[in-house]
């Protein structure tokens, strides 16, 4: 059973709860990255229950994941730690936060995945890309929306990444660091 099968009733009472998740049609486009990429370290801004979390964890990497919402990132952590995931979170607010680990790290992830606040996307691309190595993949989710739009052309038109749009549900952005 795949790890999307085993989270069938956390995406149904997510679902059920309000609780934007990435979803399992998402969720398999995003384990099948996951496996060719084989991330050691990622980032995860928004962590919610740990839905995405724990497929984004699921081949063994260590996440480090931020969460403004202190009630929803200890619900996460029992999801993690129920699914054997190697995870830490930080909570605030994760403009703030990714700003404090570009300035004390660089090209440290592998993968990061940005999936919080629509219109915070943008604000934290440059960190973003200062925090992923070469070849690594910066993921952003809900590329439609309307607050995205310019992460969007941003990233689309960036000299240092390789984007694609994926066009399941509410879309993704897929950018490679050059």
């Amino acid at each position: 059973m795949s790890i999307i099968d085993q989270l069938t009733e956390l995406e149904r009472q997510s679902q059920q709860r309000g609780i934007p998740i990435v979803g399992s049609a998402k969720g398999a486009w995003l384990l099948q990255k996951v496996q060719e990429l084989k991330p050691k370290k990622i980032l995860e801004l928004g962590t919610a229950n740990g839905y995405s979390g724990i497929i984004l964890g699921s081949a063994g990497a260590s996440i480090t994941t931020i969460e403004i919402d202190e009630n929803i990132a200890e619900e996460a952590m029992r999801n993690f730690t129920e699914c054997k995931i190697n995870a830490e979170i930080i909570l605030g607010d994760g403009v703030s936060i990714v700003q404090e680990l570009a300035q004390k790290n660089k090209h440290c992830f592998d993968l990061i995945f940005i999936d919080f606040a629509k219109r915070q996307y943008l604000p934290v691309l440059e960190n973003c890309i200062q925090l992923v190595r070469q070849g690594g993949l910066i993921i952003a989710d809900n590329i439609s929306f309307d607050g995205c739009q310019d992460y969007k052309d941003a990233v689309l038109s960036h000299p240092h990444l390789k984007t694609d749009i994926i066009d399941i549900k509410d879309g993704l952005s897929c950018s490679e660091k050059k």
